[in-house]
Parts: structure tokens; sequence; C-alpha cells
């Protein structure tokens, strides 16, 4: 047990850096999504803002498109902008999880671990892993869609010795499977509480 409550007390201060961590990163998404916008309302030239316009990733290839065929440099900042705001969404979501695994490992840590906080804080990351696993995929998802029609990707490919373009998606539905391990152990973890209870009661 007292490794147990060693550990968890170890892992708690490494947690509560990654919460300030996290926190950090939502304001520096924030400032950034700002700095577009006064730069739109502004009326300012998008290469004050940002480079790299004709410059698109696609896999493990880099594109360099000519000026000519460059996508507008505003809708390449929408597109920037939009997955600061869903990144930041994410590391505004970590921070409130890493929240409830603190609250998990504070009982834990003082050798509690069948604490009513435990299934409380394990139900509240299984919905917490959902939200999370639908704002990555919209990330993904936003990517493919914006970086597709800004760049007009099926025209700029599409020629003799390419015909069709496809694009394709695949949705991550591994966070279904994280959120029903949590459900399942915040269920096994409320019954230890509820057979604590019934030992004390009856010491």
């Amino acid at each position: 047990m007292n490794k147990l409550t060693k550990t968890a007390a170890t892992l708690n201060k490494i947690f509560s850096i990654m919460e300030k961590v996290l926190f950090a990163l939502a304001i520096a998404a924030a400032v950034c999504i700002g700095l577009i916008l006064a730069g739109w309302l502004l009326g300012l030239n998008p290469d004050t803002i940002a480079t790299g316009y004709e410059s698109l990733d696609v896999g493990f290839l880099e594109l360099q498109i000519a000026d000519t065929y460059g996508p507008d440099k505003w809708i390449i900042l929408l597109e920037a902008a939009i997955m600061l705001a869903l990144s930041g969404a994410c590391c505004l979501i970590g921070r409130q999880s890493v929240r409830c695994i603190r609250s998990i490992l504070v009982p834990i840590s003082h050798g509690q671990p069948f604490h009513d906080a435990v299934s409380t804080n394990l139900k509240k990351l299984a919905v917490l892993s959902l939200i999370l696993g639908a704002v990555y995929n919209c990330i993904g998802l936003s990517e493919v869609l914006i970086s597709t029609f800004a760049y007009d990707l099926p025209g700029l490919l599409i020629s003799e010795k390419i015909p069709h373009v496809s694009i394709n998606f695949t949705i991550d539905i591994s966070f279904l499977i994280v959120s029903g391990i949590l459900l399942l152990l915040s269920y096994i973890f409320r019954y230890g509480s509820e057979l604590q209870h019934l030992s004390d009661e009856t010491l």
C-alpha cells in the first residue's frame, strides 16, 4: 500500500504540471486566434501574419504550389483559426481530464483507493473522453475539407496520368473503447466503495 500511495503522490505532481502546460497552450491558441482576427479587422496583408501559404503537406508529401495557383490566403488563415480553436478546446478538455485524474489520485495517495471520488471522477473521465474524441475527429475532418477545397487539390492533381482524385477520411472510434473502459471501471470502483462503506458500518 505504501508503494501505491507514493506512486499516486508522484503522479499527482506530474499531472499538476501537465494541467498548467495544457492551460498555457490553450491561452497561446486563443492569442493566435486573436492576432488573426485583428489582422482581418484591420485589413492587414496576410503575409504580415504568417507565411508558407503555397506549401501543403499531404501525408509524406510536401507540395509547393505556384503563386498563380495559390489559395486565398485569408481562407488559409481561417483554416488556421479553426484548427487553433479546436486544438485549444482539446487542451481545455484535456486540462479538465487531468483534474479528474488528480482527484482520483488524491484519495489513493491517502490509502483510500475505493473513495467515492474515484468512481465519480472515472465517470467524468468517460464523458470527457467522448467529447475529446469527437473534437479530435472534427480537427481531422476540418483539415481534410478546408485543405482540399482551399487548395483545390483535385484541380491541381488531375491530369492525363491522374484521371481521378478521391478524398478519404476515416473516423477514429478508439475513444469509444476508452470511454467504455473508464465507465466500466467507474462501476467497479463504485461497487468497491459500497462494499467499503458496508465494511466500515459493520466494524
